[in-house]
């Protein structure tokens, strides 16, 4: 099987759509001199975020089109089928080196965070008290995913040679490899 090309408009509708069955919707576009279509001169995620008010969402060929139709529009995934934890980039990275081993994580890089992807409602068991990050989870809230300017895949939510699904984690043992980033160690280091 090819791989799935995130950065072709139409194959990731059909990926995220058809393949993981995620709601999907076209967000703001990203204005290269002009900035994001939000009109937010101070945008902290220009042409990365959905449009306000209720999502409405269309079929996987009307997503499609209307992506091809917006160049540099987010492409937006709606929180049903996952929550998304979303930590600093550095704290992901490093909880990443120990998840790998034990599990492909689908984890998206945005700016200075990520995202990981975990089972819907157990996001709320990734971040223990006192841990910076944001869990998004149920059906208003959302991730950008590619081609969404300035975001990709580290690790996507899939098995890349046979595009299955990957199974997602619990929270909890996601946030065991957090907590143990957060520390400045390794999962199994000595206390």
């Amino acid at each position: 099987m090819k791989p799935i090309d995130t950065h072709n408009p139409k194959a990731a509708v059909r990926a995220y759509g058809d393949g993981l069955h995620w709601p999907l919707t076209v967000g703001h576009r990203h204005r290269p001199r002009q900035g994001c279509t939000c009109g937010n001169a101070g945008c902290p995620t220009p042409g990365a975020h959905p449009l306000e008010g209720r999502p409405e969402f269309a079929s996987v060929e009307e997503t499609a089109r209307l992506l091809e139709g917006s160049p540099s529009a987010a492409l937006i995934a709606w929180t049903r089928f996952f929550d998304a934890v979303v930590v600093p980039r550095a704290v992901g990275m490093a909880a990443m080196v120990t998840l790998d081993q034990i599990a492909s994580v689908p984890c998206l890089v945005a700016g200075g965070n990520v995202a990981l992807l975990v089972l819907p409602a157990t996001g709320r068991y990734a971040l223990g008290p006192g841990l910076p990050g944001e869990v998004r989870t149920g059906p208003r809230s959302w991730v950008a995913v590619p081609p969404s300017p300035g975001v990709c895949w580290d690790t996507p939510p899939w098995e890349e040679r046979t595009a299955t699904p990957l199974v997602l984690l619990n929270g909890a043992t996601l946030g065991r490899h957090l907590a143990d980033a957060y520390a400045g160690r390794e999962v199994g280091a000595p206390v």
